[in-house]
Protein backbone atom coordinates (compact mmCIF):
# COMPACT_ATOMS: atom_id res chain seq x y z
CA UNK A 1 0.00 0.00 0.00
CA UNK A 2 1.35 3.43 -0.93
CA UNK A 3 2.19 5.84 1.87
CA UNK A 4 -0.45 8.54 2.43
CA UNK A 5 0.24 11.84 0.70
CA UNK A 6 1.62 14.54 3.05
CA UNK A 7 -0.76 17.28 4.09
CA UNK A 8 -0.18 20.90 3.20
CA UNK A 9 1.78 22.85 5.79
CA UNK A 10 3.27 26.31 6.17
CA UNK A 11 6.14 27.44 8.42
CA UNK A 12 6.34 30.82 10.12
CA UNK A 13 9.77 31.79 11.43
CA UNK A 14 10.74 34.53 13.86
CA UNK A 15 13.37 37.16 13.03
CA UNK A 16 16.14 35.39 14.96
CA UNK A 17 15.56 32.07 13.19
CA UNK A 18 18.54 30.81 11.18
CA UNK A 19 18.88 27.67 9.11
CA UNK A 20 22.20 26.94 10.81
CA UNK A 21 20.57 26.85 14.27
CA UNK A 22 17.07 25.60 13.55
CA UNK A 23 17.11 24.09 10.07
CA UNK A 24 17.34 20.39 10.97
CA UNK A 25 14.83 20.75 13.80
CA UNK A 26 12.44 22.66 11.53
CA UNK A 27 12.66 19.92 8.92
CA UNK A 28 11.73 17.24 11.46
CA UNK A 29 8.76 19.32 12.68
CA UNK A 30 7.55 19.90 9.13
CA UNK A 31 7.82 16.20 8.40
CA UNK A 32 5.77 15.26 11.48
CA UNK A 33 3.01 17.81 10.82
CA UNK A 34 2.80 16.82 7.14
CA UNK A 35 2.44 13.16 8.10
CA UNK A 36 0.01 13.64 11.01
CA UNK A 37 -3.23 15.27 9.84
CA UNK A 38 -4.55 15.40 13.40
CA UNK A 39 -1.95 18.03 14.34
CA UNK A 40 -3.07 21.61 13.81
CA UNK A 41 0.29 23.24 14.63
CA UNK A 42 3.71 22.62 16.17
CA UNK A 43 5.79 25.39 17.74
CA UNK A 44 9.42 25.39 18.86
CA UNK A 45 10.71 27.51 21.75
CA UNK A 46 14.23 28.27 22.97
CA UNK A 47 14.57 29.70 26.49
CA UNK A 48 10.95 30.79 26.42
CA UNK A 49 11.20 32.53 23.03
CA UNK A 50 9.24 31.34 20.01
CA UNK A 51 11.50 30.24 17.13
CA UNK A 52 9.05 28.95 14.52
CA UNK A 53 5.60 27.41 14.04
CA UNK A 54 4.55 24.79 11.52
CA UNK A 55 0.87 25.08 10.55
CA UNK A 56 -1.64 22.73 8.98
CA UNK A 57 -3.71 24.06 6.11
CA UNK A 58 -6.63 24.50 6.03
CA UNK A 59 -7.70 25.01 9.65
CA UNK A 60 -10.46 26.85 11.51
CA UNK A 61 -9.71 30.21 13.22
CA UNK A 62 -8.75 30.19 16.88
CA UNK A 63 -11.68 30.66 19.23
CA UNK A 64 -10.82 33.87 21.07
CA UNK A 65 -11.84 37.48 21.33
CA UNK A 66 -8.18 38.50 21.68
CA UNK A 67 -7.30 37.53 18.11
CA UNK A 68 -8.11 39.67 15.10
CA UNK A 69 -9.00 38.74 11.55
CA UNK A 70 -5.91 38.62 9.40
CA UNK A 71 -3.61 37.67 12.29
CA UNK A 72 -4.57 33.98 12.39
CA UNK A 73 -1.10 32.69 11.55
CA UNK A 74 0.69 35.02 13.95
CA UNK A 75 -1.68 34.02 16.78
CA UNK A 76 -1.26 30.29 16.24
CA UNK A 77 1.38 29.94 18.96
CA UNK A 78 -0.81 31.64 21.58
CA UNK A 79 -2.39 28.44 23.01
CA UNK A 80 0.94 26.64 23.28
CA UNK A 81 2.74 29.59 24.86
CA UNK A 82 0.03 29.71 27.54
CA UNK A 83 0.31 25.95 28.04
CA UNK A 84 4.07 26.13 28.54
CA UNK A 85 3.65 28.86 31.16
CA UNK A 86 1.22 26.61 33.03
CA UNK A 87 3.60 23.68 32.68
CA UNK A 88 6.42 25.78 34.14
CA UNK A 89 4.37 26.38 37.29
CA UNK A 90 3.24 22.75 37.53
CA UNK A 91 6.82 21.58 37.09
CA UNK A 92 7.86 23.71 40.04
CA UNK A 93 5.12 22.10 42.16
CA UNK A 94 6.26 18.59 41.20
CA UNK A 95 10.01 19.15 41.54
CA UNK A 96 10.20 18.69 45.36
CA UNK A 97 8.76 15.18 44.94
CA UNK A 98 12.14 14.03 43.62
CA UNK A 99 10.76 12.38 40.48
CA UNK A 100 12.69 14.59 38.06
CA UNK A 101 11.76 17.36 35.67
CA UNK A 102 8.41 17.69 33.91
CA UNK A 103 9.01 16.40 30.36
CA UNK A 104 5.53 16.23 28.82
CA UNK A 105 2.20 17.90 29.49
CA UNK A 106 -1.06 16.89 27.79
CA UNK A 107 -4.36 18.69 28.37
CA UNK A 108 -7.48 17.64 26.48
CA UNK A 109 -11.24 17.67 26.29
CA UNK A 110 -13.78 16.15 23.90
CA UNK A 111 -12.98 18.72 21.18
CA UNK A 112 -9.19 18.70 21.05
CA UNK A 113 -6.03 19.14 23.05
CA UNK A 114 -2.62 20.68 23.66
CA UNK A 115 0.80 19.05 24.06
CA UNK A 116 3.91 20.60 25.59
CA UNK A 117 7.27 18.91 26.05
CA UNK A 118 10.94 19.40 26.79
CA UNK A 119 13.58 18.25 24.31
CA UNK A 120 16.35 19.33 26.69
CA UNK A 121 16.76 22.13 29.27
CA UNK A 122 15.70 25.39 27.64
CA UNK A 123 14.30 23.78 24.47
CA UNK A 124 10.58 23.07 24.24
CA UNK A 125 8.08 21.91 21.66
CA UNK A 126 4.33 22.34 21.77
CA UNK A 127 1.44 21.22 19.60
CA UNK A 128 -2.30 21.63 19.16
CA UNK A 129 -5.12 19.57 17.73
CA UNK A 130 -8.66 20.79 17.09
CA UNK A 131 -10.10 17.39 16.20
CA UNK A 132 -12.24 15.45 18.72
CA UNK A 133 -10.28 12.25 18.12
CA UNK A 134 -6.94 13.89 17.41
CA UNK A 135 -5.24 13.81 20.82
CA UNK A 136 -3.83 10.24 20.72
CA UNK A 137 -2.26 10.78 17.28
CA UNK A 138 -0.88 14.19 18.30
CA UNK A 139 0.51 12.75 21.52
CA UNK A 140 2.23 9.85 19.78
CA UNK A 141 3.63 12.09 17.04
CA UNK A 142 5.02 14.65 19.50
CA UNK A 143 6.57 11.97 21.71
CA UNK A 144 8.24 10.57 18.60
CA UNK A 145 9.33 13.99 17.32
CA UNK A 146 10.79 15.12 20.64
CA UNK A 147 12.67 11.85 21.03
CA UNK A 148 14.13 12.19 17.52
CA UNK A 149 15.34 15.70 18.28
CA UNK A 150 16.94 14.50 21.53
CA UNK A 151 18.61 11.42 20.08
CA UNK A 152 19.36 12.34 16.45
CA UNK A 153 20.29 16.02 16.84
CA UNK A 154 21.46 16.42 20.43
CA UNK A 155 22.84 12.88 20.96
CA UNK A 156 20.93 12.57 24.24
CA UNK A 157 19.28 9.39 25.57
CA UNK A 158 15.63 8.50 25.04
CA UNK A 159 13.59 9.56 28.09
CA UNK A 160 10.64 7.28 27.21
CA UNK A 161 8.05 10.02 26.82
CA UNK A 162 4.66 8.39 27.33
CA UNK A 163 6.24 5.22 28.70
CA UNK A 164 7.53 2.03 27.10
CA UNK A 165 5.13 0.33 24.69
CA UNK A 166 6.78 -3.00 25.51
CA UNK A 167 6.27 -2.73 29.29
CA UNK A 168 4.01 -5.40 30.71
CA UNK A 169 0.98 -4.17 32.63
CA UNK A 170 -0.06 -5.49 36.02
CA UNK A 171 -1.82 -8.85 36.07
CA UNK A 172 -4.04 -9.23 39.11
CA UNK A 173 -3.42 -12.44 41.04
CA UNK A 174 -6.48 -14.63 41.46
CA UNK A 175 -7.81 -14.55 44.99
CA UNK A 176 -5.57 -11.70 46.12
CA UNK A 177 -6.74 -10.27 49.42
CA UNK A 178 -4.16 -7.60 50.12
CA UNK A 179 -4.84 -4.12 48.90
CA UNK A 180 -3.51 -0.59 48.97
CA UNK A 181 -3.33 1.65 52.01
CA UNK A 182 -6.70 3.44 51.81
CA UNK A 183 -8.06 6.55 53.53
CA UNK A 184 -11.50 8.11 53.26
CA UNK A 185 -11.94 11.86 53.13
CA UNK A 186 -14.63 14.23 54.33
CA UNK A 187 -16.61 13.79 51.09
CA UNK A 188 -17.01 10.06 51.70
CA UNK A 189 -20.55 9.11 52.61
CA UNK A 190 -21.00 7.44 56.04
CA UNK A 191 -22.11 4.25 54.37
CA UNK A 192 -20.23 1.00 55.00
CA UNK A 193 -21.43 -0.64 51.78
CA UNK A 194 -20.28 2.35 49.72
CA UNK A 195 -16.85 2.32 51.37
CA UNK A 196 -16.56 -1.42 50.76
CA UNK A 197 -17.28 -0.94 47.05
CA UNK A 198 -14.63 1.77 46.80
CA UNK A 199 -12.16 -0.43 48.67
CA UNK A 200 -12.80 -3.25 46.20
CA UNK A 201 -12.17 -1.17 43.07
CA UNK A 202 -9.00 0.34 44.58
CA UNK A 203 -7.78 -3.19 45.35
CA UNK A 204 -8.29 -4.28 41.73
CA UNK A 205 -6.71 -1.22 40.11
CA UNK A 206 -3.96 0.23 42.36
CA UNK A 207 -0.94 -2.06 42.35
CA UNK A 208 2.87 -2.24 42.59
CA UNK A 209 3.43 -2.56 38.82
CA UNK A 210 1.78 0.42 37.13
CA UNK A 211 -0.81 2.55 38.99
CA UNK A 212 0.79 3.20 42.39
CA UNK A 213 -1.56 5.87 43.77
CA UNK A 214 -5.10 7.07 43.09
CA UNK A 215 -7.35 9.64 44.74
CA UNK A 216 -11.00 10.44 44.11
CA UNK A 217 -12.41 13.94 44.65
CA UNK A 218 -16.05 15.04 44.44
CA UNK A 219 -17.06 18.70 44.73
CA UNK A 220 -13.30 19.46 45.05
CA UNK A 221 -13.24 17.44 48.29
CA UNK A 222 -11.48 14.14 48.93
CA UNK A 223 -13.66 11.03 48.88
CA UNK A 224 -10.94 8.41 49.14
CA UNK A 225 -7.28 7.85 48.33
CA UNK A 226 -5.16 4.73 48.19
CA UNK A 227 -1.58 3.78 47.38
CA UNK A 228 0.99 0.99 47.60
CA UNK A 229 3.84 3.23 48.71
CA UNK A 230 4.49 1.11 51.84
CA UNK A 231 5.33 -2.06 49.89
CA UNK A 232 8.85 -3.46 49.67
CA UNK A 233 8.66 -3.32 45.86
CA UNK A 234 8.55 0.49 45.95
CA UNK A 235 10.85 0.96 48.93
CA UNK A 236 13.90 2.12 46.90
CA UNK A 237 11.83 4.94 45.39
CA UNK A 238 11.51 6.59 48.82
CA UNK A 239 15.18 6.96 49.70
CA UNK A 240 15.11 10.76 49.39
CA UNK A 241 11.40 11.52 49.85
CA UNK A 242 9.40 9.78 52.55
CA UNK A 243 6.09 8.06 51.99
CA UNK A 244 4.34 10.56 54.25
CA UNK A 245 5.84 13.53 52.41
CA UNK A 246 4.80 12.17 49.04
CA UNK A 247 1.25 11.40 50.17
CA UNK A 248 0.93 14.93 51.51
CA UNK A 249 2.38 16.43 48.33
CA UNK A 250 -0.07 14.64 46.04
CA UNK A 251 -2.98 15.80 48.20
CA UNK A 252 -1.64 19.36 48.08
CA UNK A 253 -1.36 19.13 44.30
CA UNK A 254 -4.96 17.92 44.07
CA UNK A 255 -6.16 20.83 46.19
CA UNK A 256 -4.25 23.30 44.01
CA UNK A 257 -5.72 22.02 40.75
CA UNK A 258 -8.59 24.48 40.89
CA UNK A 259 -6.23 27.40 40.30
CA UNK A 260 -4.21 25.63 37.60
CA UNK A 261 -7.43 24.54 35.86
CA UNK A 262 -8.42 28.15 35.17
CA UNK A 263 -5.22 28.78 33.20
CA UNK A 264 -5.26 25.39 31.47
CA UNK A 265 -8.85 26.00 30.38
CA UNK A 266 -7.89 29.43 29.08
CA UNK A 267 -5.17 27.90 26.89
CA UNK A 268 -7.19 24.90 25.71
CA UNK A 269 -10.32 26.95 24.91
CA UNK A 270 -8.48 28.78 22.13
CA UNK A 271 -8.35 25.53 20.17
CA UNK A 272 -11.08 23.40 21.77
CA UNK A 273 -13.85 25.48 23.41
CA UNK A 274 -15.52 23.44 26.18
CA UNK A 275 -18.92 21.88 25.65
CA UNK A 276 -21.61 23.66 27.66
CA UNK A 277 -22.50 21.64 30.74
CA UNK A 278 -19.32 19.55 30.67
CA UNK A 279 -15.97 19.87 32.40
CA UNK A 280 -13.75 22.28 30.41
CA UNK A 281 -10.85 19.80 30.70
CA UNK A 282 -11.29 16.02 30.61
CA UNK A 283 -7.69 14.92 31.03
CA UNK A 284 -4.33 16.24 32.24
CA UNK A 285 -1.04 14.33 32.03
CA UNK A 286 2.14 15.48 33.79
CA UNK A 287 4.88 13.13 32.59
CA UNK A 288 8.04 13.50 34.69
CA UNK A 289 11.38 11.69 34.38
CA UNK A 290 10.32 9.03 36.88
CA UNK A 291 6.68 8.33 36.14
CA UNK A 292 3.67 10.60 35.75
CA UNK A 293 0.71 12.26 37.43
CA UNK A 294 -2.69 12.05 35.74
CA UNK A 295 -5.98 13.84 36.36
CA UNK A 296 -9.22 12.57 34.79
CA UNK A 297 -12.28 14.77 35.35
CA UNK A 298 -15.73 13.21 35.65
CA UNK A 299 -17.46 16.57 36.15
CA UNK A 300 -16.41 20.20 36.45
CA UNK A 301 -15.72 19.73 40.19
CA UNK A 302 -15.03 15.99 40.40
CA UNK A 303 -11.95 14.07 39.30
CA UNK A 304 -9.52 11.22 39.94
CA UNK A 305 -5.77 11.68 40.37
CA UNK A 306 -3.42 8.84 39.51
CA UNK A 307 0.34 8.39 39.91
CA UNK A 308 2.97 5.99 38.67
CA UNK A 309 6.60 6.13 39.77
CA UNK A 310 7.82 3.91 36.91
CA UNK A 311 8.58 5.72 33.64
CA UNK A 312 8.20 2.51 31.64
CA UNK A 313 4.62 2.16 32.89
CA UNK A 314 3.35 5.66 32.07
CA UNK A 315 0.99 4.44 29.33
CA UNK A 316 -0.22 1.37 31.26
CA UNK A 317 -0.84 3.37 34.43
CA UNK A 318 -3.09 5.87 32.67
CA UNK A 319 -5.09 3.05 31.11
CA UNK A 320 -5.44 1.59 34.61
CA UNK A 321 -6.66 4.96 35.96
CA UNK A 322 -9.18 5.16 33.11
CA UNK A 323 -10.55 1.78 34.20
CA UNK A 324 -10.71 2.93 37.81
CA UNK A 325 -12.55 6.10 36.75
CA UNK A 326 -15.15 4.02 34.91
CA UNK A 327 -15.52 1.66 37.88
CA UNK A 328 -16.05 4.56 40.29
CA UNK A 329 -18.68 5.97 37.96
CA UNK A 330 -20.68 2.74 38.23
CA UNK A 331 -20.91 2.95 42.04
CA UNK A 332 -24.09 4.78 43.17
CA UNK A 333 -23.39 7.60 45.60
CA UNK A 334 -25.51 7.19 48.77
CA UNK A 335 -27.96 9.95 49.55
Amino acid sequence: MAAPAPHRTDTLTESHWTRRRHGRITALCEEEVAGTPEIRSVSHYSNGILDFTVLRHPRAPLSSAVTEAGDEDDNESLPTSRLLLCAQDLGAVLRPLGTGELMRTVVANSRGGLWGGRARPGEFLAATTDLPTGVPAMDAAMNRLTTRIRTEIHSLPDELLGGDDQARAHLAAAGATTGPHLDFGTAAEPDTAYEDQLRDVWRTHVNTTDLHYAGYYRNWTLVCVGDVFDTDALGPRFIDVSVRTRRTAYRDLSRSLRGHLVRLTDALALVAPPVVGHAPVDRLVLDVQEGAVYVHWTAADSFLVGVTLDQRQVGNAERRLRGLTQAVGRIPVPH
